[in-house]
């Protein structure tokens, strides 16, 4: 679990004992490349903390994916409406890789916020992380021209480019696969 540990302390010194807590009630779980672990449309309670591998967040519409955001190793992924709300998922979330994922269940981990305020703040802080991203990509989406918007993706995700499929990248960036293309051969 050493990815997961190293990006909680990287958020939040959070303690041994709170650490230890939260791992206690994890449960590991292998799932193989191309394998949704969330699905839109269905109602999912789990937080996935990923050790190994590479995920997308993917939102379906009419026949189109669009890739709306990566996680690799040490981050956490979920379903915002099926977690917080308990309604079913607008976004699915696919494997990009073969992944080790640790899974806990939101009613646990909202347990321990009661319990330990640095798991607590560990998760304020995230989520304000992931707000701040998301609010920087939407602008940059809307503002940036395509070849500076690849270079944002390169610094939020380095390497990430060599390990998921241009098409995935393309989406996210919101440009066409061939400008991506022309983009990439420039370099």
């Amino acid at each position: 679990m050493n990815n997961i540990i190293h990006k909680i302390r990287q958020i939040y010194p959070v303690s041994d004992e709170a650490l230890q807590a939260l791992l206690t009630n994890m449960q590991v779980r292998y799932y193989p490349k191309g394998t949704y672990i969330v699905r839109a449309g269905v109602t999912d309670r789990l937080v996935y903390f990923i050790e190994e591998g590479v995920t997308r967040s993917v939102f379906h519409h009419d026949g189109q994916d669009t890739t709306t955001w990566f996680s690799q190793e040490g981050d956490v992924t979920f379903g915002m409406d099926s977690l917080y709300y308990q309604q079913p998922s607008i976004e699915s979330i696919e494997t990009l890789s073969d992944c080790k994922i640790y899974t806990i269940h939101i009613n646990k981990l909202n347990a321990l916020y009661e319990t330990y305020i640095d798991i607590a703040n560990w998760g304020r802080i995230l989520h304000q992380n992931v707000n701040k991203e998301l609010s920087h990509m939407f602008a940059e989406r809307l503002q940036l021209p395509p070849k500076e918007r690849y270079e944002q993706f390169n610094h939020r995700y380095p390497g990430l480019i060599n390990r998921v499929k241009l098409k995935y990248v393309a989406a996210f960036l919101g440009i066409s696969i061939y400008t991506l293309s022309r983009i990439r051969a420039k370099k």
